[in-house]
């Protein structure tokens, strides 16, 4: 089993939150339901936990708004130094006065988040701007619109990748509401049937505009998610996936190596069939 997990977790992603403060109140966040829901991780912290294991990639997101960190472009210089992959997920509300430093930073991959056509259009102008410089300075930077798919926007899902595509958005991905969480019940996820009809109009949308378009996987146990990334929240605890914000494993002072090796690790991944909120799971 030890040996197995080894393979599984050789190059593995840290998804890791370094603000759960935010700008917005986002009605399908959440956020507004954790036991806490603000502060920052600290760079030294940061520093710590990446240096804990071999990552491959790290991943700046969570369930509040990265660029609210001050330290948030220490961060990503400090795991590019280390040669390490770089993302960030944002709402795109304050890209425009960041632009500068989010392309001097080094950052590979920048995606903006929206379920709700009406924060893409408080955000556009936004990423226009960080699009435009990029383009100046023939940075390598790649971004990409993320768009959460529900029955409440499912007739917007179009304009919003035409727009990707109008303003030079290098891809979309679209992936599904995470809706077992009790502020996400009252919302619908598609039934199968609508999901079907919508990826076969957004196919064929893609080719029309020869724009990458990132579909949902069907899901798996144990899933992909926890395959390939482990969370870290803000304070420093370490959790299996982002959707199990308070599933704690952990303090990531005792090296993200030895909690996947931990015994309540394996047993969560042996598990993971029989989790309460794992078992639900579409996303």
């Amino acid at each position: 089993m030890l040996e197995r997990l080894r393979k599984i977790f050789r190059y593995l992603i840290l998804q890791v939150e370094v603000s759960r403060e935010c700008n917005l109140d986002c009605r399908i966040c959440m956020r507004k339901n954790l036991e806490s829901n603000s502060g920052f991780m600290s760079f030294d912290n940061f520093r710590d936990i990446v240096d804990s294991y071999d990552f491959r990639e790290v991943a700046l997101h969570g369930w509040g708004e990265p660029l609210l960190n001050k330290e948030i472009f220490r961060m990503i210089g400090y795991a590019k130094d280390k040669g390490v992959r770089t993302s960030l997920t944002t709402n795109a509300t304050l890209v425009g006065k960041n632009i500068s430093e989010i392309i001097d930073s080094g950052l590979d991959d920048i995606a903006f988040g929206f379920y709700d056509k009406k924060i893409l259009m408080r955000g556009i102008d936004n990423v226009k701007g960080l699009i435009s410089e990029r383009e100046k300075r023939k940075s390598e930077l790649r971004t990409f619109f993320d768009i959460t798919i529900f029955r409440d926007n499912v007739n917007d899902i179009f304009d919003v990748i035409k727009k990707a595509n109008e303003i030079g958005i290098d891809s979309v991905v679209l992936h599904r509401l995470f809706n077992i969480d009790k502020v996400n019940k009252k919302f619908k996820s598609l039934s199968k049937k609508d999901e079907e009809e919508l990826f076969d109009k957004v196919k064929a949308l893609e080719k029309e505009l020869n724009l990458k378009i990132y579909l949902p996987k069907k899901h798996t146990l144990p899933c992909r998610i926890v395959r390939n990334t482990i969370f870290v929240t803000y304070d420093g605890r370490v959790t299996p996936c982002c959707f199990l914000p308070e599933f704690y494993l952990g303090d990531a002072k005792a090296g993200i190596g030895n909690i996947i090796r931990s015994r309540e690790y394996r047993d969560f991944i042996a598990n993971m069939k029989n989790h309460e909120i794992c078992k639900g799971c579409i996303w």
